[in-house]
């Protein structure tokens, strides 16, 4: 009976720290939930770069787009429900989503409510992500941001995604310009 109750002590430990494990495995993923400060954001909430991917060759003077979904865009200073503005972290990590973003070369504010910007980039590699702040520059709860992404700077001044995507813009243009003179001449008549 000795060497069953030593095996039966054995297995009620394993059982009861693999649960303990488990349970504090469950507790860290909530933990692990991102909140921001105290300005709310809707759900589904989003930024995300328009016409930048991850991977993609750009040249070193960059126009980059946000884009921003459920929510609007305001100024900073202004307060107004479910808007923000857009900070873009270059080459950095998040910074603490509970206080007012650095503004420095890494944390580049975009106070007036723009929604793209020309940003000038060494040549080489590089990490971009938008995280959008309140009011008073302070990520919402929980925060909107984009997945980072990495980009290639380049000196060429023409790289192929960049040509293909001046095609693209160009042939989207056009077919725009098409529908909106055949709509035009039809309203006409």
């Amino acid at each position: 009976m000795d060497v069953l109750s030593g095996v039966r002590d054995i297995w009620f430990k394993l059982a009861a720290s693999t649960l303990l494990v488990f349970a504090a495995t469950c507790s860290g993923s909530a933990e692990d939930k991102l909140t921001g400060g105290p300005t709310p954001s809707p759900p589904g909430a989003a930024a995300h770069f328009v016409e930048l991917k991850d991977g993609d060759t750009v040249p070193t003077k960059v126009t980059v787009r946000f884009g921003l979904r459920e929510m609007g865009v305001a100024p900073a200073g202004l307060d107004r429900p479910n808007s923000g503005h857009h900070h873009l972290l270059i080459d950095t990590d998040l910074p603490p989503l509970n206080e007012p973003i650095p503004n420095d070369f890494n944390h580049l504010h975009f106070g007036a409510g723009q929604t793209e910007a020309q940003v000038t980039l060494k040549p080489g590699p590089h990490t971009l992500q938008l995280l959008l702040g309140d009011k008073d520059h302070i990520p919402h709860s929980p925060p909107v941001m984009s997945p980072r992404i990495r980009v290639i700077a380049s000196d060429a001044t023409t790289s192929p995604q960049v040509a293909a995507a001046s095609v693209k813009k160009r042939r989207h243009a056009q077919a725009r310009s098409r529908n909106y003179h055949s709509s035009a001449a039809y309203r006409k008549y």
